[in-house]
């Protein structure tokens, strides 16, 4: 009995690690996100990498090494344009990420861009897509929901 109750016990504190890290990235992923909206190369290129680290230095999860090839291939990216190319990877990987926690702070929007045929994730509900920043801001539309 003891031992089941042990085991219950470090599946929820690794659960409850695991929603942690799961906010952590995103908050991370929403940088670049925002970044690539602005159209902001310097910016976007700072978040990339400060969300590189926090894939690094967050402990094994079921997509880390799809997360950390898609991270890399956008941190190789040197213009905003080939930024946007790799960014469905990125956020395909982060929304299998989100599915599969049931604990996160917030809810996360899934949204997608016909004209790119992309996703990325989103912290509201007004579309702001990070595929064409200001030339098509609003283009889009929310594909699911995590609450």
């Amino acid at each position: 009995m003891k031992k089941n109750l042990l085991i219950l016990a470090i599946l929820m504190l690794g659960n409850t690690a695991f929603a942690q890290n799961t906010n952590n990235l995103l908050s991370k992923y929403y940088s670049v996100k925002n970044a690539l909206v602005n159209s902001d190369l310097k910016a976007a290129s700072e978040a990339i990498i400060d969300f590189q680290n926090t894939i690094k230095s967050e402990s094994s999860f079921r997509q880390k090494d799809d997360l950390n090839k898609a991270a890399d291939k956008l941190a190789k990216a040197n213009s905003v344009e080939k930024q946007r190319a790799v960014f469905n990877d990125v956020s395909t990987t982060m929304w299998q990420i989100v599915k599969s926690t049931d604990q996160v702070s917030q809810s996360v929007y899934y949204q997608y861009c016909p004209m790119k045929k992309a996703y990325w994730l989103s912290n509201e509900t007004t579309i702001k897509n990070p595929y064409f920043g200001s030339s098509m801001l609003s283009c889009g539309n929310i594909s699911e929901t995590k609450n």
